[in-house]
């Protein structure tokens, strides 16, 4: 790789033999390194690729602002997600969550600690995630002997979520947003006995997360299965019934109409999540 420009010390900019622009990371690289010097990728530590050009210039932008250390931080962080997850994350997430973490971080000098109103449902539908938030918590202790409450675990997981599916935050919040009053009609519903202490609320909370997922991305299934369906509205009349209303909120919000087959799938999970008084003396 060709070097283009220097950030700082151990941060250049460089353009590989594709053409294609990227930030290379190592100690010392800007100090011994110059434009137009000739930079071996395997004596970087970290390479950045960006999708886009605009991102490209974003992260340079900010990295040219941001002690070395943070940045390291951050990547360390995305890394770290990446290998628990075991999933590919957009590369912008290098750009967006070290963002937001060096703004974090300014507000926390500045004695301002935001709450995050979706903590709970954060915890609920994205725990892996959100153990990742967790490990960011204690990374930042140890390193800059900072302490974060848990709602900043819950922020750093939406950026992972974002970076997991290409969300934007914006269309993240509005499905954990979904999620949450979902969750709260289902507690609040008559005669339903939603509980999430049944040995089935994780598989439950899966089912749901996934569904509210495809009718925000517009990818529900098509394929219908009317046998089921009627098997399902026969024998869990109450769970279709309920069903059907989250599900004609949840339309609204992003749009997408749910086949029935998607309806009675929901259903017999919320069955299996249900406890009623009539269930327990069986029992």
């Amino acid at each position: 790789m060709r070097v283009t420009k220097t950030i700082n010390n151990n941060v250049v900019c460089c353009v590989d033999d594709a053409g294609r622009e990227a930030i290379a990371m190592g100690r010392g690289l800007g100090f011994t390194l110059r434009a137009g010097a000739y930079l071996d990728e395997a004596h970087a530590e970290k390479i950045f690729r960006m999708d886009t050009s605009e991102e490209q210039r974003r992260l340079s932008d900010l990295f040219s602002r941001l002690d070395p250390q943070q940045i390291e931080l951050c990547s360390k962080i995305v890394d770290h997600a990446a290998e628990d997850l075991g999933r590919r994350l957009c590369p912008s997430i290098y750009l967006t969550l070290t963002d937001h973490l060096c703004f974090a971080l300014e507000r926390l000098r500045d004695g301002e600690v935001f709450q995050n109103p979706l903590l709970a449902e954060v915890r609920t539908f994205y725990p892996r995630e959100y153990a990742v938030g967790k490990y960011a918590l204690a990374l930042l202790q140890q390193t800059l002997g900072v302490s974060f409450p848990d709602d900043e675990a819950a922020s750093i997981a939406m950026h992972i979520v974002n970076a997991e599916y290409e969300n934007s935050i914006s269309n993240t919040l509005r499905i954990t947003q979904a999620l949450h009053d979902i969750v709260r009609t289902l507690k609040g519903w008559p005669g339903l006995g939603f509980s999430d202490e049944t040995n089935f609320y994780d598989e439950f909370t899966v089912h749901l997360k996934f569904l509210v997922f495809r009718a925000f991305s517009g990818k529900c299934q098509t394929q219908e299965d009317a046998p089921f369906v009627r098997a399902v509205r026969r024998c869990y009349p109450m769970e279709f019934h309920c069903v059907e209303q989250i599900t004609e909120g949840l339309s609204k919000r992003s749009g997408a109409q749910l086949p029935d087959a998607e309806l009675a799938h929901l259903a017999a999970a919320l069955h299996r999540t249900c406890v009623r008084p009539s269930k327990q003396k069986k029992g």
